[in-house]
């Protein structure tokens, strides 16, 4: 059981730095695990790492090696995603003080701090409700399928959060 969960965090792309296929940075700049600098995240992490249950998926194929690897890079844009909605509300506040006020700006300035939110949002919605079926009461058919049904809610996820990242730096 300690092998197969050690192969299975191996598999979803939390491996060291000096592993051959680790990323060297992420698209946040943030470094190739955010999660190391959040216990809870980690925790959260490590609990969903338990229930990789086939050999696929500890090999780093299959849903929930996808599942992770999307997670994971979520995880490491949501920095990004907390720093353009603090740019975009001080953007917002010191239009609000400008003579006269430019009311389309302002109004996708907001629209554009919403989005941020929303995928924001999303994720922490998503990994708080993840309930992935234990490996060790469930067949690996049955923990196989329920990530293959977490894989669109993810790339789902994914897609908002780099439209609200997109819209966000394009408001400079």
């Amino acid at each position: 059981m300690l092998f197969g969960s050690l192969l299975a965090l191996l598999a979803t792309g939390c491996q060291p730095a000096s592993a051959p296929d680790a990323p060297a940075t992420t698209a946040s700049g943030t470094g190739p695990d955010l999660m190391e600098n959040s216990p809870g995240m980690m925790a959260e992490h490590d609990h969903m790492a338990g229930m990789a249950a086939t050999p696929a998926a500890a090999a780093g194929q299959g849903p929930y090696a996808q599942a992770m690897r999307l997670h994971d890079a979520a995880m490491n844009r949501m920095d990004a995603l907390a720093a353009e909605r603090q740019r975009l509300a001080g953007a917002l506040a010191q239009l609000g003080t400008a003579k006269p006020a430019n009311p389309g700006r302002a109004a996708r300035l907001r629209r554009t701090v919403a989005a941020l939110e929303a995928a924001d949002g999303q994720m922490m919605d998503w990994m708080h409700n993840a309930h992935a079926p234990d490996s060790t009461s469930h067949s690996g058919a049955q923990v196989a399928a329920y990530w293959q049904q977490q894989l669109p809610v993810l790339r789902k996820i994914d897609q908002r959060t780099t439209a609200a990242l997109d819209s966000a730096r394009a408001l400079r």
